[in-house]
């Protein structure tokens, strides 16, 4: 009787991003390369573990004592059990935990990485017990490991992976990027989509439909790293095959994964594509990408097509900066999308819901500059996505980082693992780099949270007045009027107030007519200040009436609800005015009184634990009720009228 060995087993480990629940293309894709280029793929039983979020992670722990026991069985047959992490900036820190964990209670299981945080790889495998890293595209690369990783000799014929050897690192030849990439099968064809019953397994998945970016920012791994500059894509019919078994299985929201759509001819073709699944289908109910960065007539018509059939979020222009010495050390400085003000009149005059994006902490910027680029662009595009620089393995700066002077401060603790909190360089110190944190945290929640989108647009509309210091103020208030609810929240540590931001948002809307009376405190006394210091800026009780229609328009916890909110002033024409972007006439604040009925969806604490989706979860104005009702000033709201009149 012949006794054949059990394949061997194989892990490959990925998790998403805080928020989301996507299908594992990636490691699903290596799946399916191995299943149909490998050697011995009836010899190596690969399963992929997906993990939710980082509490899906912690939950494994419990559950690694019966797959210890599988790969200590393997390991007494002979065998070398492999796992296999696909590492990014949000599950690094989680997975050289399990990696420590696994090799140390099975030292002879072999240990892979690749994905764009570990191209460094230097900074992994001295200190971490990982054996091999896969730098650029890996499909090809783990294939080819796996097929000879009992032989360590062999790895050395193996393009494209680094290990240590002899107490130094060893990389082999670079491995050329792979230009057909229809010759990758789909991670679809292996992982499946929906259950027994036909329910979707995922919400959403992180779809590639090409590889590359032409751009080599800085401070981006994109183009410059793993990923490579020219770009490649996948034929049409391999697309649309793959986004027909999506929506098929009732996969809600597709976000393409690419750099810059729109930048291909083809992009149209998908958008086209796109379309037509909703309009048979109904599914995706939203779509999402990196827009390319460049403004072409095609991307035009990509964003209006996306537009009309309710598939268009946001149009986000990738800016990232406006100071000119940031743009120039960025390698962004000659970007068409520079040139921002026309696109956005051009778009919002069509009802496109255009945004841009800002990162604050690139070397090259500073404080004030950035404080007033953030006004400047505060009057031109109805949403605004900030970010804070974190320093990334294999980036430019990563490169320069003594060149430019750059401190940081480890992400949440974990250094290397998360990436690293830029809070200073050779163009601003500590201090501003920290107030500039202050300053992108309160954004988050008073403009993009939808807490005080309108009176932050109409503060920044008025000459000479910046938001900046007032959006500090009304950030540290909160913290110290909710510091009951935010023990983690330390008021006077910038990261601390940064770090807590989602607790922030959460709790200061349990109870909005506390949190808006602490609200119109702050800006009642920071208008008194500023006529005070003899820089009287030109508010008036206008102020209060556009602080009433935040307070109805903001998230709310609990169910969806419906009530009619009674207004001071024309509450309708003040908003219609600052959503295009323009200031309310006089008129505006002189009618009145006005009853809406605003609808909210709810959800806050439940479908919204941050500020990020305020903006989907904000109230909406539903019809006039007439103009026949009493007039009624909020509470607490009246006297912040005659303080700012």
């Amino acid at each position: 009787m012949i006794s054949v060995a059990p394949p061997r087993p194989v892990r490959l480990f990925s998790m998403d991003s805080e928020g989301f629940w996507a299908v594992p293309t990636t490691t699903g894709g290596l799946k399916a390369y191995y299943q149909r280029y490998g050697a011995n793929p009836d010899d190596n039983d690969i399963q992929l573990l997906h993990f939710r979020d980082s509490d899906a992670v912690a939950q494994w722990r419990t559950e690694w004592p019966a797959l210890r026991d599988v790969f200590q069985d393997a390991i007494a047959k002979g065998q070398r059990p492999v796992v296999g992490f696909s590492m990014y900036t949000w599950n690094a820190a989680e997975f050289l935990e399990l990696i420590a964990l696994i090799k140390h209670d099975c030292p002879q299981a072999l240990c892979i990485a690749g994905g764009p945080h570990v191209q460094q790889a230097e900074d992994y495998l001295f200190d971490d017990p990982i054996d091999a890293i896969a730098l650029g595209e890996a499909e090809t690369t783990f294939q080819e490991w796996l097929d000879c990783c009992d032989n360590k000799e062999d790895w050395r014929n193996i393009k494209g992976l680094a290990y240590l050897e002899n107490g130094g690192i060893h990389k082999t030849a670079e491995r050329p990027r792979r230009i057909n990439l229809d010759e990758l099968p789909s991670a679809l064809d292996v992982v499946p989509l929906s259950d027994a019953n036909g329910k979707p397994l995922y919400d959403s998945v992180s779809y590639e439909s090409s590889r590359g970016c032409p751009f080599k920012c800085a401070f981006c791994e994109w183009g410059t790293g793993a990923i490579g500059s020219k770009m490649y894509q996948f034929s049409m019919d391999r697309v649309e095959r793959d986004w027909r078994k999506i929506v098929a299985a009732g996969i809600k929201d597709i976000w393409l994964a690419d750099s810059n759509f729109g930048a291909l001819r083809e992009d149209l073709d998908k958008a086209k594509l796109i379309c037509e699944l909703k309009s048979t289908t109904g599914l995706p109910s939203s779509f999402a990408t990196s827009w390319s960065k460049k403004h072409s007539p095609r991307v035009q018509e990509i964003v209006l097509l996306l537009h009309e059939n309710g598939l268009l979020p946001h149009y986000q222009l990738a800016l990232q900066t406006l100071t000119p010495k940031a743009l120039e050390l960025s390698n962004r400085k000659n970007m068409a999308a520079n040139k921002y003000e026309p696109i956005a009149r051009e778009m919002a005059t069509q009802g496109v819901p255009i945004a841009a994006e800002l990162i604050w902490g690139l070397p090259g910027d500073n404080l004030p500059d950035f404080e007033r680029n953030l006004d400047q662009l505060l009057q031109v595009f109805p949403n605004l996505n900030i970010f804070a620089y974190t320093l990334l393995p294999g980036t430019e700066f990563y490169e320069k980082r003594e060149e430019y002077r750059i401190e940081t401060i480890p992400v949440a603790g974990y250094g290397k693992a998360k990436g690293e909190y830029v809070v200073a360089c050779h163009s601003f110190d500590r201090e501003q780099g920290l107030q500039g944190y202050l300053l992108i945290t309160a954004h988050m929640l008073f403009a993009h949270g939808h807490i005080l989108p309108y009176s932050i647009r109409y503060i920044a509309r008025q000459a000479g007045v910046t938001t900046a210091t007032l959006m500090r103020q009304l950030l540290l208030a909160v913290c110290r009027e909710y510091a009951e609810q935010l023990p983690a929240v330390n008021p006077g540590d910038a990261l601390s107030v940064y770090e807590g931001r989602n607790r922030i948002f959460t709790e200061s809307l349990r109870d909005p007519s506390r949190l808006y009376d602490c609200l119109q405190q702050v800006i009642g006394d920071y208008v008194t200040q500023q006529a005070s210091d003899g820089r009287e800026i030109p508010l008036s009780a206008s102020l209060s009436m556009v602080l009433e229609l935040d307070k109805a328009l903001s998230p709310r916890w609990g169910a969806a609800q419906e009530r009619e909110v009674s207004f001071s002033f024309d509450a309708r024409a003040c908003k219609q005015a600052l959503d295009e972007l323009r200031d309310p006439d006089d008129a505006c604040f002189r009618a009145g009184p006005q009853t809406l009925t605003i609808r909210t969806p709810g959800g806050v604490g439940d479908i919204l634990k941050e500020p990020d989706g305020g903006a989907w979860l904000r109230g909406e104005v539903q019809k006039d009720a007439g103009a026949a009702t009493p007039r009624v000033i909020q509470p607490g709201l009246e006297s912040l009228a005659r303080e700012v009149h």
